[in-house]
């Protein structure tokens, strides 16, 4: 429950600072966690980066104020963060589909984001199988992206890295067939970097990167079917209903994917979810 109540308590946040600043610390100081997780999990738990959430609902607020009140267009840039009227201009078209300076004619249709709220939903139905691992350090050779969660290139960069011989590379180098997906944490502006990679036991593998993941424990998930979407559901169930009542908290350590076959729509398609915990 208390877990609900911080994000709720960031939406009052963001709601009594659409017209100011919204701080990425103070969101922090809020879920009691570093921004960069939080912003995967609100967008893990809502379909829609925080970011994304912001500029709706200001957009939303604008619209409101344009139809009951007689400001200017550059007042309201101005209000909602805009660094012109330009740039809010196309910022509201994209959204309402209409420039601005028609919000004030009659019959004109406009659209709505409405505040978010979080509650709490009782499930059962639906077991989460986990296991607990001690691992001592290991070290993975691999490929790396900058991804965001504004634009997820991580889907392309798989395609680019079956391509270009990548995959062939970490073979040959790997102690195992077993690829990794490792994500390094997005930071407070949605970044992350994201390695492509095998784990190995070699120092130094010739055009790639290597990486040595200290002693930590895991926790280990399953995902099993059909990449699309089992996977982000299992994801958005970690997040959401796992790891806000469960007695462990996220290390600062990669999370990673360890993929065991390349046949991702088979129904029975396997997955592991490492998250590193404290």
């Amino acid at each position: 429950m208390e877990w609900i109540e911080r994000l709720n308590s960031v939406i009052d946040y963001i709601e009594e600072h659409l017209d100011t600043e919204i701080r990425n610390e103070e969101i922090g100081r809020i879920v009691l966690c570093p921004v960069g997780p939080f912003l995967r999990t609100f967008s893990l738990l809502t379909g829609i980066t925080l970011s994304e959430y912001i500029r709706r609902r200001k957009l939303t607020m604008a619209a409101f104020e344009l139809q009951s009140t007689d400001c200017k267009v550059i007042d309201l840039a101005v209000k909602y963060g805009y660094e012109s009227s330009d740039a809010f201009c196309v910022a509201f078209k994209k959204m309402h589909g209409i420039p601005p300076a028609n919000a004030r004619q009659q019959n004109i249709k406009l659209k709505s984001f409405p505040r978010l709220s979080f509650t709490l939903t009782i499930k059962g139905d639906a077991e989460m199988n986990y296991r607990v691992v001690e691992r001592e350090s290991f070290r993975v050779a691999g490929k790396v992206v900058t991804s965001s969660l504004e634009n997820n290139v991580i889907p392309q960069f798989w395609d680019e890295c079956k391509r270009d011989g990548t995959i062939e590379k970490l073979l040959e180098v790997g102690i195992d067939t077993s690829t990794y997906g490792m994500c390094f944490g997005y930071n407070e502006e949605g970044f992350n970097d994201y390695m492509v990679g095998i784990e190995t036991v070699k120092e130094d593998a010739a055009g790639l990167k290597t990486v040595t993941v200290p002693r930590s424990t895991w926790l280990v998930f399953e995902s099993a079917g059909p990449i699309n979407p089992t996977l982000g559901n299992t994801w958005s169930r970690i997040y959401g209903e796992f790891l806000p009542q469960s007695i462990y908290k996220q290390s600062s350590l990669p999370t990673i994917e360890k993929y065991f076959t390349n046949d991702v729509e088979s129904g029975d398609y396997l997955v592991e979810i490492w998250i590193p915990v404290l």
